[in-house]
C-alpha cells in the first residue's frame, strides 16, 4: 500500500483494545440457573468511547458498544471461520465474493434491508470525502461493489488480489439507510438492525439498549426470543476495576473486563463466573513523524536496546501474563509461531548508551541527555483504568532514564488517547495493544496513511520492507500467507518500529449471566440472564 493511498485507512482495538475475534465463553455450574425473562443486562465498559457511528471508528470500546446495534454480513466462529449472519451464504472467486443476502433481516426503524443497501454502504466509506477507518481496517484494496435486489446478492470485487476478502468485507458492520442518510444522528444512536436499539445515551455515564423482538438473522442464526435474553442492556462507564469488582460481588452489574489484582478475589468469589479472553496486553508504539525524536531510527534502537522486556511483561499483566512472541495474540492466532527471538534488539543498555553518545547526545547532570541545547524527553501516553498499565509506563520510563532518555508519563481516558493518536498526533511513544482479528489488519498500524491522510497509521511508519511483504501476504491464498506475514512482522522488529511487551488474558467476569466472546468482544445474542 502507498503511503498516499486515502484506501488505506483503519484501527482496531487498541485497548482498548484498539481491535477483534476469536471463540470463548462464560459461565459454570454455579452461573447456571432458571432463566431470568426480560431483565436488565448491565455491563461496565472502562471508559466511555465517544461516538459510535460504526462509520467513524473501529476502536475496541466503540466496537463493543455498537455490536449491539449492527451486523455484518458474515461472523466468525470459534475455529476462526466464517458462518452466516446477514449473508445466509456466499461464494467465492479469485477477486470476488457473492453474499446472499437474507430477507428476513429489518432496520430498527422497520424498512427491510436490501442489498443495495449494503452496497451504499460499502460505496460511502470508501468516498475520499468520507473515508472510513473500515476500509483499510477490513478491506484494504480497491474495490468495486453490485448489488441485485431481486436476486438477493451483494457481489464485491477486488482490483487487487486480496485472500481475505470474503471475511474482510463480511466484518464491516452495516449501517441502514436512516444512518447513511444523515450519519451525524448516529453519533450517540443507532440506525442498524442488530439485535438491540439504543434508547439513551448520557455522557461519560452509559448507553442503554432495548432488546429487538422478532431477531432471527444473528450469527449462525441466533434469536432474541432464546429464554434468557435481556429485555434491555446498559453498558456503564467505570474508570475504576475495583469500583467494577464491588459492582459485580454485590449484584449491581452482571458483566465486567478486569485485568489487574482484583481478579484475585473475583475468582474466590461464588457466584462469579470468569472466563479468559487471549489479548497483546502490553506493546511500546513509536511516533516516527518528521520533527520528531523517534524519526531517528539509531534514536529508536537505541531505546529499544534500554527496554528490558523480561522486567516489563509481568508489571504489566499483574504477574498473570507472559513475554509477548508475536505480533497478533487473538484466537484462534491465524499465524502463531515466535517472531520475535532474532529479530528485536536484545536488552543491552550499554549498548544503547554507546549508540546515543556516538550520536552526540550527552548525559547531563540531571541524568537526562542533550543535543545543542535540546533535552532528550519524550512523551510517553497510555491508557488509565488498569493500575498495571501505569506501573508498567512508571517502569519503562525508569528503563528508558538508564540509558539517559527522559520521559514525561501522560495517562489519559480513552477518548482522549484516541484523539492525541489520531487528531493531534502529540506523543512519542504510545504505550497500548493493538489486537486484530487477523494480519493484514495490523497494516494499517504500521504502515499506509497516516490519520492526517484518512488512516491509523499514527506512528506515521514507513518501513518499504514491511508493506513490500505485507502486499505479498495480503495477496496470497491465506492458507499459504503465513510465512510472509513472519517476515513482514520481523521487519519492524528489526527497526524497532514497534515492541510487543507481554501477552495476556483479558477476563470477563460475569454474575447471574452468562455469554460468549468473539475475540475481545461480548457476542450480544449469546447474553442469557440467569435467576
Amino acid at each position: 500500500m502507498k503511503r498516499t493511498s486515502l484506501s488505506a485507512a483503519a484501527a482496531v482495538a487498541l485497548i482498548t483494545g484498539l481491535a477483534a475475534c476469536g471463540g470463548g465463553g462464560g459461565g459454570g455450574a454455579a452461573a447456571q440457573g432458571a432463566p431470568q425473562v426480560d431483565g436488565t443486562f448491565t455491563m461496565n465498559l472502562g471508559s466511555d468511547p465517544g461516538s459510535v457511528n460504526p462509520y467513524k471508528s473501529t476502536g475496541g470500546f466503540n466496537r463493543q458498544v455498537y455490536a449491539f446495534a449492527y451486523d455484518t454480513l458474515v461472523g466468525r466462529g470459534a475455529d476462526g471461520k466464517a458462518v452466516p449472519q446477514l449473508a445466509e451464504s456466499w461464494k467465492v472467486t479469485d477477486n470476488t465474493v457473492t453474499y446472499t443476502i437474507g430477507k428476513s433481516a429489518t432496520c430498527d426503524d422497520g424498512q427491510v434491508l436490501k442489498p443495495s443497501d449494503i452496497a451504499a454502504d460499502f460505496n460511502y466509506i470508501k468516498d475520499p470525502k468520507t473515508l472510513s477507518p473500515w476500509v483499510a481496517l477490513s478491506v484494504p484494496v480497491d474495490y468495486t461493489v453490485a448489488a441485485d435486489d431481486a436476486a438477493g446478492t451483494f457481489t464485491i470485487t477486488s482490483k487487487n488480489p486480496f485472500g481475505s476478502l470474503l471475511q474482510g468485507a463480511g466484518a464491516v458492520p452495516i449501517v441502514c439507510p436512516a444512518g447513511l442518510k444523515d450519519p451525524d444522528s448516529i453519533e450517540h444512536a443507532s440506525a442498524g438492525t442488530g439485535p438491540f436499539k439504543i434508547t439513551n445515551y448520557v455522557s461519560g455515564d452509559h448507553y442503554d439498549f432495548e432488546r429487538r423482538d422478532g431477531y432471527t438473522w444473528g450469527p449462525a442464526g441466533a434469536s432474541t426470543a432464546t429464554p434468557g435474553t435481556p429485555k434491555k442492556v446498559t453498558i456503564a462507564f467505570v474508570a475504576n476495576e475495583s469500583t467494577m469488582a464491588n459492582q459485580l460481588v454485590s449484584g449491581q452489574i452482571n458483566a465486567a473486563q478486569i485485568t489487574g489484582p482484583d481478579r484475585a478475589r473475583l475468582d474466590k468469589t461464588p457466584g462469579v463466573q470468569r472466563f479468559d479472553v487471549p489479548v497483546i496486553v502490553g506493546e511500546i508504539n513509536f511516533n516516527e513523524a518528521s520533527g520528531r525524536l523517534f524519526n531517528d531510527t539509531q534514536l529508536r534502537l537505541a531505546a529499544a536496546s534500554a527496554v528490558n522486556r523480561e522486567d516489563l511483561a509481568p508489571v504489566s499483566t499483574a504477574n498473570q501474563g507472559t513475554l509477548a512472541t508475536n505480533l497478533i495474540a487473538e484466537a484462534p492466532v491465524a499465524c502463531p509461531g515466535d517472531e520475535t527471538t532474532g529479530a528485536l534488539p536484545t536488552f543491552d543498555v550499554a549498548k544503547a548508551n554507546q549508540t546515543l553518545d556516538a550520536a552526540g547526545w550527552a548525559m547531563g547532570a540531571d541524568g537526562v541527555r542533550a543535543k545543542a541545547g535540546k533535552p532528550l524527553k519524550v512523551k510517553i501516553i497510555y491508557q488509565t483504568g488498569a493500575p498495571q498499565t501505569a506501573s508498567a509506563v512508571e517502569l519503562l520510563g525508569q528503563q528508558l532514564k538508564a540509558a539517559g532518555i527522559g520521559a514525561d508519563l501522560v495517562g489519559l481516558t480513552n477518548a482522549a488517547f484516541l484523539e492525541s493518536l489520531y487528531t493531534t498526533a502529540d506523543f512519542d511513544i504510545y504505550y497500548s495493544a493493538i489486537n486484530v482479528e487477523f494480519p493484514y489488519m495490523a497494516t494499517t498500524f504500521f504502515g499506509g496513511a497516516t490519520p492526517a491522510n484518512g488512516g491509523r497509521n499514527a506512528g506515521d511508519i514507513d518501513n518499504t520492507a514491511f508493506e513490500k511483504l505485507s502486499a505479498q501476504a495480503a495477496a496470497a491464498p491465506v492458507e499459504e500467507a503465513c510465512p510472509l506475514w513472519t517476515q513482514a512482522h520481523q521487519e519492524l522488529f528489526k527497526r524497532a518500529d514497534v515492541i510487543p511487551v507481554s501477552n495476556g488474558d483479558r477476563p470477563f467476569y460475569t454474575a447471574k449471566a452468562t455469554l460468549q466472546t468473539v475475540g475481545l468482544f461480548a457476542v450480544p445474542t449469546s447474553i442469557r440472564l440467569t435467576s
